[in-house]
């Protein structure tokens, strides 16, 4: 009986030693496997950062009022008018500030001119300042049209138009010429007749053709 018994216990216990062996080889290769197939898996790729949202831009500001000066008004040389602006779908308020009126060239005139010139004709550069007045947009617009008069505001007897010569070249508004106060240089070239003179300057646009702002000495 012991004999049989201990025949028993030996085979449950190689029984035993060979499933542990089958489990212990199973798992060695499972863990093989895993390893295997970790190394050969690529990494996930990072999600990428979603763009920052653009900034938006703000809102431009709104022209402010201002007070224009009335047809008919009388000025010094020096003065500033404010007169509405509507040019090529540019619209708003500029301020117009003669500063000078100076003599020109006449030879260099009267080439600019070629066969337009004309022999009787006394050449003058009326010199100002264009101002954004209100904070309208204005930038790349052209100045207003200004005309030469005498001393007392009265017609030279010659008006010029559309000439440029060195040192008399009508400017033009920078681009960003679109806040209040913003200014520029600029010039127009005009002419009087014998035995006148241009010493001012009348502006004759928009609603005041028929009673024109003057600026005298």
């Amino acid at each position: 009986m012991n004999r049989t018994r201990m025949t028993v216990l030996a085979l449950t216990s190689a029984a035993a030693l060979a499933l542990a062996g089958c489990s212990d080889d199973d798992d060695s290769d499972s863990s093989a496997a895993d390893a295997d197939s970790g190394s050969s898996q690529e990494a996930a790729p990072e999600p990428e950062e979603e763009p920052a949202a653009a900034e938006e831009e703000s809102p431009a500001a709104e022209p402010k009022e201002v007070e224009v000066t009335p047809p008919g008004t009388k000025l010094k040389i020096g003065d500033t008018a404010v007169v509405p602006y509507d040019r090529a779908g540019a619209t708003g308020h500029i301020g117009i500030t003669v500063t000078g009126v100076s003599d020109v060239d006449k030879a260099a005139f009267d080439a600019a001119l070629g066969e337009n010139g004309d022999a009787d004709i006394t050449p003058f550069c009326v010199e100002f300042t264009v101002e954004n007045a209100d904070g309208s947009d204005l930038g790349g617009s052209y100045p207003p049209d200004l005309k030469g008069v005498t001393a007392d505001g009265g017609d030279t007897g010659a008006t010029v138009f559309g000439a440029d010569i060195e040192g008399c070249a009508e400017g033009q508004a920078p681009d960003e010429f679109a806040e209040a106060g913003a200014s520029y240089e600029t010039k127009r070239l005009q002419g009087a007749g014998p035995g006148a003179s241009v010493a001012g300057a009348s502006y004759e646009e928009d609603g005041y053709e028929d009673d024109p702002v003057v600026w005298t000495p």
